[in-house]
């Protein structure tokens, strides 16, 4: 059986309508009231929340996995320009640097690239709608240093790797 209410008296006639059409043997009935528009809202909002952080999660690893690819075939192309600078007195730790640098700076690219493409996008989304535009200053301040710090743990084994070249086996090549 469907029962209309009036705006905001579901949960209350839901409470009381076994009583009314069965005083007798009330329990036949079981009502379910809608669920409260204000709880059902914050439950989307919660569940898109954690879709969209996923998301960016995903996103991240991503990022992460392509610097390191990106480090790790620059390292192995350059080779001898690695050997040669430590044939010249150069020390593992300045390669190393050398490849970190790189790899910070591919993230801190990426992550202000991802901040610009997503502010755009949701500017453009409320534009659009004719809505107004909300952007946390917070969240457009860490997107590129997470992208700086992603760089940074992705490019540790290619410096690392970098580093450990031999000078004599680099100019063999």
């Amino acid at each position: 059986m469907l029962i209309s209410t009036r705006i905001g008296a579901a949960q209350q006639v839901a409470a009381e309508a076994g009583l009314a059409l069965r005083p007798d043997h009330f329990e036949y009935f079981r009502a379910i009231a809608p669920p409260d528009p204000e709880q059902l809202r914050s439950s989307v909002g919660s569940d898109l929340d954690q879709l969209f952080l996923l998301l960016a999660s995903v996103c991240l690893v991503i990022g992460a996995v392509g610097i390191a690819n990106t480090t790790l075939v620059a390292v192995f192309e350059r080779t001898g320009e690695i050997g040669l600078r430590r044939a010249l007195g150069a020390r593992g730790r300045h390669v190393a640097g050398q490849f970190l640098a790189e790899s910070r700076a591919l993230g801190a690219l990426g992550g202000l690239l991802g901040t610009t493409a997503g502010t755009a996008t949701v500017v453009a989304v409320a534009v659009v709608r004719e809505w107004t535009p909300v952007i946390h200053p917070a969240t457009v301040a860490a997107a590129p240093v997470a992208g700086l710090a992603t760089g940074l743990l992705a490019g540790l084994y290619p410096a690392v790797r970098a580093s450990r070249v031999q000078p004599v086996e680099a100019l063999r090549r």
